[in-house]
């Protein structure tokens, strides 16, 4: 007992040390619109053991957390603008609960019975979602094999598995190695734990606003208790030889990536979270991600068509890609169609594949 508290305030001070020393380094204007809605006083939380607990329940998962998005929505269908901020200087507390009547368990299963159909029963069964940070999860019975499992429904999750499952179809030849998995604003960390379980050599990093890294550290420390998991401190203290140790997790403040040596990346991943950036967030992703992903690397950019960011319209068409990217899936989503899902591979300079002209035809919603 005694050691599972020291290891828990162990996590939580490394939290608070990284929160701390990330947003000292704060560049300007790094947070978009969207995103510059935190609490103002986020710290205060890493002595409050409690609502981290409950984190896919309350506050702090809101705009990370789809079971939260009718609540998060009121940001957008009222204009209110400090909504989330407001929110989240309130006391923390359980935001939603589970619904047990017959109509939404029936509902449920449908869903299940969907999201089996466009992955693999035996995936679901074992990546679907974990009761850590007490998700609001349906417990549904499934019989597989001639077993009978009880598995976690949760509304999100059905996003997370649906992704991975289409991510991990091209990472066959990652899954004998250490590859490096980079996760850019990958929220609390649900997709990155399934790529992790599948990919059990993979040193996955992931990149975020300094308060979402907090949540994604807590988060994957109690999926995979213990993994090796590195922050911002080790990282600035190391430098760059942390690359070559042997960790399960570095968590990072986005603009970490800058220094990240050219060819050093085997993958990355961006799900829903570029179509939430400025300008000149996008421009400073592509141009890093083109330097640092090796020639045959891939990268898994799920992202809306078109969405306002405040006064800019960011538009897929116009990512700032290069023309060097071979496309192996290109597909407007089964479940959001006004995404459209890329899995792309980087070939070498001037390969001629002319990828910006295909880019412009990507169809528009």
């Amino acid at each position: 007992m005694k050691s599972s508290l020291r290891r828990k305030d162990k996590i939580f001070s490394a939290m608070k040390e990284n929160y701390l020393q990330a947003t000292e380094h704060l560049p300007v204007s790094f947070k978009s619109s969207h995103w510059d809605t935190f609490d103002r006083r986020f710290d205060r939380l890493f002595s409050q053991h409690h609502v981290w607990e409950n984190m896919l329940r309350n506050q702090l998962t809101l705009g990370l957390n789809d079971n939260l998005i009718e609540i998060s929505n009121k940001r957008f269908s009222e204009k209110e603008d400090d909504f989330w901020r407001k929110l989240r200087e309130e006391e923390i507390k359980e935001l939603i609960f589970e619904k047990r009547d017959s109509k939404n368990i029936k509902m449920d299963i449908e869903h299940l019975k969907v999201i089996i159909a466009h992955t693999d029963v035996n995936f679901v069964i074992k990546n679907c979602i974990t009761d850590v940070g007490n998700p609001v999860t349906t417990k549904i019975k499934i019989d597989y094999k001639g077993e009978s499992r009880l598995i976690n429904y949760n509304v999100h999750d059905t996003g997370d598995l649906y992704h991975s499952w289409l991510i991990l179809k091209y990472f066959d030849q990652y899954k004998n190695s250490n590859p490096i998995i980079c996760e850019i604003g990958g929220g609390y960390g649900g997709l990155a734990a399934k790529i992790k379980s599948n990919v059990k050599g993979a040193k996955i990093i992931m990149l975020d606003l300094p308060e979402v890294n907090a949540y994604q550290t807590f988060y994957l420390s109690r999926v995979f208790e213990g993994a090796e998991i590195k922050g911002y401190k080790d990282f600035s203290e190391q430098g760059l030889s942390i690359l070559e140790e042997n960790f399960d997790f570095l968590i990072l403040p986005g603009w970490a990536i800058k220094q990240f040596p050219k060819a050093s990346v085997n993958s990355y991943i961006n799900v829903r979270s570029m179509m939430e950036m400025s300008k000149e967030n996008l421009e400073f992703y592509f141009k890093e991600i083109q330097s640092s992903l090796k020639v045959e690397g891939t990268f898994s950019c799920f992202n809306r068509y078109v969405k306002p960011v405040g006064n800019f319209e960011n538009r897929l068409d116009l990512y700032p890609f290069d023309d060097d990217w071979q496309i192996l899936m290109s597909q407007a989503s089964v479940f959001q169609p006004h995404i459209h899902q890329f899995i792309l591979q980087r070939k070498e300079n001037n390969s001629g594949l002319n990828f910006r002209q295909k880019l412009k035809s990507v169809r528009k919603k």
